[in-house]
């Protein structure tokens, strides 16, 4: 059995490693109270957004969309605005079911893959 380490003065908040910025080749989108925001940053807890729109902190209704092995998902689910700050805001999603968890990891898992592979394929152009 491996032994536990525990950090002093850090705590577990349940952060996923699986984390993504989406770029123009990645199908996501998130919808904030019914409007289309432009996406920053995406992991299984939490989103950071750009908007046009003035939102307050606070429960908002969220909605992603994104296609997985050449299947569409929409998932449903509540997002606790924490940070607002000037068209840039971040919260953390909640009242998502385990089957959503699971979905949005495998597809930033994909993303993450797919950016993987472009980076690689852009040094190997610059190295002829």
């Amino acid at each position: 059995m491996k032994p536990v380490i525990i950090l002093p003065g850090v705590k577990d908040r349940g952060r996923r490693a699986y984390r993504m910025t989406p770029v123009q080749d990645d199908p996501v989108s998130l919808r904030v109270d019914g409007k289309l925001v432009d996406l920053e940053d995406l992991s299984v807890n939490g989103v950071a957004f750009l908007s046009e729109q003035d939102l307050k902190a606070g429960i908002y209704d969220a909605q992603l969309n994104f296609t997985l092995q050449q299947r569409d998902y929409s998932l449903f689910c509540k997002l606790n605005l924490i940070r607002t700050k000037t068209d840039a805001y971040a919260g953390e999603l909640q009242e998502m079911t385990s089957l959503d968890e699971r979905l949005l990891s495998k597809f930033i898992l994909e993303c993450q893959k797919n950016a993987i592979m472009r980076q690689r394929e852009d040094s190997q152009v610059d190295e002829h």
